[in-house]
């Protein structure tokens, strides 16, 4: 009787492991689909993303030639538009703008006059996020990014 009575045993002992696994595993499952306590809530990430926050914004043409007939920027992410008449090439302007709660947007244009081309750039923080160039003479040339909110 003692053979049976241990199969019995280890089969209950077996089954109740399992169990205890399964029980884990699904309770790690559920705190990994809901987040950990130090995990932020999804409308705490939100909140986070729309925080304002401040972000150098480096504009600059370039061209053969020696002149920009004109280049306008956005000079603070909204609708505050700067120009620059016959400006000296290569020409560079780095500005603080605000984005958030909304986007804000970097822009930057400029005329090429009788150079052949003209190139622009646009970095923000450091990273470059549009580089553009127009060939021909008299030919126009634009840069833009959207600059998001939060850090």
């Amino acid at each position: 009787m003692a053979p049976a009575r241990d199969a019995h045993r280890t089969r209950w002992f077996l089954w109740s492991l399992g169990a205890l696994l399964l029980a884990t595993a699904g309770g790690a499952a559920v705190i990994a689909a809901v987040g950990g306590p130090e995990d932020p809530s999804p409308e705490e990430r939100a909140r986070q993303a729309l925080q304002p926050a401040r972000h150098t914004v480096t504009y600059q043409v370039t061209s053969p030639g020696s002149t920009s007939a004109l280049i306008t920027y956005r000079a603070d992410g909204v609708n505050n538009d700067k120009s620059v008449d016959n400006a000296k090439l290569p020409w560079k302007k780095q500005i603080a703008i605000t984005a958030g709660p909304g986007a804000a947007v970097a822009q930057v244009m400029a005329t090429g006059g009788k150079a052949g081309s003209v190139s622009c750039s646009i970095r923000i923080d450091g990273r470059i996020v549009d580089r553009q160039t127009a060939k021909g003479q008299f030919t126009d040339v634009s840069c833009s990014s959207v600059v998001q909110p939060g850090g």
